[in-house]
């Protein structure tokens, strides 16, 4: 710790995305005491990079949760801390992927809040213990009888729909042993 720090439980780097507030969240600590205990750096013009002094809590006179511990949370997703990874320079969703053997839907899954295809150096990536299987999207061969019409009769849903679950088919497409793929369908 720096002599200015003595008073720190320990200290935080700023990374993207932080603010005073979020960083007393994510602490522990109330904004008021995180404020207090850096006086020289001004809340309005917190940059990444900034050390701060993440004070004891009052109660008790217990350490703050140390950021590192918190899991991550992001539509009710919990992430711990020893299944994350920190990007690396130059690092892409595909790196991880081979490094962890992961496909890119259980990354996406486990990471919703987070664009894989544009990943920065000290971007947090939850590492999920093993793939989540893809869901199944079904499909059917098209018979000698059967038309773009009859299949979206058949199965309930409507042409335009139908099209739509098949970007790369024109109308005429639809025809014997062809593979098309049916919308899904809302949940009953």
């Amino acid at each position: 710790m720096s002599e200015t720090h003595q008073n720190c439980a320990y200290e935080y780097t700023v990374k993207r995305g932080d603010s005073f507030y979020l960083i007393a969240q994510r602490t522990g600590t109330t904004l008021r005491d995180l404020i207090a205990a850096n006086p020289s750096i001004p809340p309005s013009r917190l940059t990444i990079g900034d050390v701060l002094c993440i004070p004891y809590a009052e109660c008790l006179n217990q350490p703050a949760q140390d950021p590192a511990d918190t899991p991550i949370t992001d539509n009710n997703t919990v992430c711990p801390a020893n299944r994350r990874a920190v990007v690396q320079q130059n690092q892409t969703a595909a790196d991880l992927q081979v490094k962890y053997n992961l496909s890119y839907y259980t990354l996406q899954n486990a990471n919703q809040g987070l664009n894989l295809d544009a990943l920065k150096a000290g971007d947090t990536v939850c590492i999920p213990a093993e793939n989540t299987a893809c869901p199944v999207t079904p499909t059917v061969v098209l018979g000698e009888m059967d038309t773009l019409q009859s299949v979206a009769l058949s199965n309930r849903v409507s042409v335009a729909d139908l099209l739509k679950a098949n970007p790369c088919l024109a109308p005429e497409n639809f025809q014997p042993g062809a593979v098309v793929t049916l919308p899904d369908l809302p949940q009953a």
